[in-house]
């Protein structure tokens, strides 16, 4: 009587080799057919970015952007990207580096007395421009300061004054115009309420919009999701075929080892 070869083991190379290529194009879902729409952000900037996305229907995700210096970008799908930069366009999105009082006396060896008064002034305008954005529904902030100079050579003493330029969202300024004139005058030494100009322009409150939609298949999915899904559905198909592909062979070794007994 011939000797029963033992039953062989499903083939594990083939199943580990489907399971690897059905995690590969499913983490290759992830990132295809992605751009950036925004980079250099810090984490802040970053989380804003995000939220006016995601808030008007644009999947949108944050990643680290270049090499541990603590800034992200942000990527949507392409199919997406100019959707998302008018969206961001229209949001103020990303806030520009305002000065600070940091930037002061830095470029310079040494610094001329009007270059000092320059930079105080660009630092002092640049804190409360970080003040005023801290402000719900404040889009942007520009202040100007012009500080006040007690040059020997002057007859006569020049007194502060500022401007101040903001936008904000809907038909309702989220400070009134006596606000941004205490809270200018108060970051500017001797600088008179009544000597700082505010202009507001507001911008229209954004329209809730539905996502458009795309088809695959029988599901109705946003259309930035489509080419994701599409592609974890073809994984999925892969592996169910190789899966199938491996038990048809192991049913035919069956086979011919049953066949082969007396």
């Amino acid at each position: 009587m011939p000797a029963v070869r033992p039953t062989s083991a499903p083939p594990r190379r083939t199943v580990a080799r489907a399971l690897a290529l059905a995690c590969a194009l499913a983490a290759a879902s992830a990132t295809a057919c992605a751009s950036p729409v925004a980079a250099g952000l810090d984490d802040p900037e970053a989380n804003r970015v995000v939220v006016a996305l995601e808030s008007r229907a644009v999947a949108a995700r944050k990643e680290p952007d270049g090499a541990g210096d603590g800034r992200f970008r942000v990527l949507v799908s392409d199919s997406e990207a100019s959707e998302a930069l008018r969206i961001l366009a229209d949001e103020g999105l990303p806030r520009p580096r305002s000065a600070s009082l940091a930037d002061v006396g830095r470029g310079a060896l040494v610094p001329t007395l009007s270059a000092e008064r320059a930079a105080l002034a660009a630092g002092l305008g640049g804190e409360l421009e970080k003040s005023l954005l801290q402000v719900d529904g404040v889009l942007s902030a520009r202040v100007h300061l012009n500080l006040a100079s007690d040059s020997p050579l002057r007859e006569k003493k020049e007194k502060a004054t500022a401007s101040v330029l903001f936008t904000y969202r809907g038909a309702t300024s989220p400070l009134a115009e006596a606000q941004v004139k205490r809270l200018v005058a108060a970051g500017a030494p001797e600088l008179a309420p009544d000597d700082v100009v505010v202009v507001g322009v507001p911008r229209p409150a954004a329209a809730a919009t539905a996502a458009s939609l795309a088809h695959v298949g029988p599901l109705a999915v946003a259309t930035g999701s489509a080419t994701p899904l599409r592609l974890v559905l073809a994984a999925l198909v892969l592996l169910v075929g190789l899966l199938a592909s491996a038990t048809l062979t192991l049913y035919l070794k069956l086979s011919r080892l049953r066949g082969a007994r007396p």
